[in-house]
C-alpha cells in the first residue's frame, strides 16, 4: 500500500465531505475549480478514488511478459536457416525465405520491445501522478479548510502523523490556504464559506488527477517506439492530439 492509497483510507470523511458540499452548494462562478471538473469528468473525491485505485502494476507485469516474448522470439530467429550440405535452387529458395523470416522476427521482437517501454513510461507516469496526488491530499487535509468543512480541529492530523511525506517548506497548491497551525479555524461558517472551502480543496486536487490524465494522454497519442537494432533510426512519435478514454467533459 503505497501513500495515495494510505491516505485516501484516512482522508475518506473529508473527502465525501468536499464532493457532498460541491454538489449542494456548488462553488462561486468564477472559480478554477468548474474548469477542473469539466476536464476531468469527476468530483475530487471520486477522482481522487479512483486514481488510488488505479495500480502501475499490471503495466509493469505486461511490460517484463513482452520481453520475455521478444528474447523467445530474438532466440528462435538466432536458430533459423542455419544450412549445412545444401547446394543449388533449392538451398538458395531456403535461404531467402529464412532471411525473410528472421528479419520478420526480429522486426516483431523490437516492436515487442518497444510496447514494454511505452508500459514502463505509463507506469512511472501513473506513478508519480499517485506521489504528487497523495502529497496534495496530505496537504490539504491538513489546511484551514478541511477543518471548516470537518469542524474538527484535527482533522489534517491524520496524514501527518501516520505518514511521513516531504513537502517542501511554504510550497502551497492551487487555491488552497494552509493552516498557520493544527487546530486552526475560520471564521463565518456557513454555505457561502463551506462551498469555496470545498472549491478549493477540491482545484488542489483535481489539479493533479488532471495534470496525470494530460500526461497519461500525451503518452498514449504518441504510442509506443520499436526499440530496434543498434544503428537503426526510427521515426519520432507523432504528438498531435487526440481523443481517450481518460477523461468525460462534464
Amino acid at each position: 500500500m503505497d501513500a495515495l492509497s494510505h491516505l485516501y483510507l484516512n482522508t475518506a470523511g473529508l473527502l465525501a465531505r468536499v464532493d457532498d458540499t460541491l454538489a449542494h452548494w456548488g462553488a462561486p462562478e468564477t472559480h478554477q475549480v468548474w474548469q477542473l471538473l469539466r476536464r476531468t469528468g469527476a468530483l475530487p473525491g471520486d477522482a481522487v478514488a479512483g486514481l488510488s485505485a488505479w495500480s502501475p502494476q499490471p503495466w509493469r507485469e505486461q511490460a517484463d511478459e513482452l520481453r520475455r516474448q521478444a528474447e523467445t522470439a530474438e532466440a528462435v530467429s538466432g536458430r533459423a536457416g542455419a544450412l549445412r550440405g545444401w547446394e543449388g535452387p533449392a538451398a538458395s529458395a531456403f535461404q531467402r525465405t529464412a532471411d525473410r523470416f528472421r528479419h520478420d522476427v526480429v522486426a516483431w521482437a523490437a516492436e515487442l520491445r518497444g510496447h514494454a517501454a511505452h508500459l514502463d513510461e505509463l507506469a512511472r507516469c501513473l506513478a508519480a501522478g499517485r506521489s504528487r496526488t497523495a502529497r496534495a491530499l496530505a496537504r490539504v487535509a491538513g489546511s484551514a479548510e478541511a477543518v471548516l468543512l470537518t469542524g474538527e480541529p484535527d482533522a489534517g492530523r491524520v496524514a501527518a502523523g501516520m505518514l511521513s511525506i516531504a513537502v517542501a517548506p511554504g510550497a502551497r497548491l492551487p487555491g488552497v490556504a494552509l493552516a498557520a497551525a493544527a487546530g486552526a479555524r475560520l471564521d463565518g461558517a456557513g454555505p457561502v464559506s463551506w462551498a469555496l472551502a470545498a472549491a478549493d480543496i477540491g482545484a488542489a486536487l483535481l489539479h493533479e488527477v488532471d495534470v496525470t490524465l494530460t500526461e497519461l494522454d500525451d503518452l498514449l497519442t504518441a504510442g509506443p517506439v520499436p526499440v530496434g537494432e543498434p544503428g537503426v533510426q526510427h521515426a519520432p512519435a507523432d504528438h498531435r492530439p487526440a481523443s481517450t478514454t481518460l477523461r468525460v467533459d462534464l
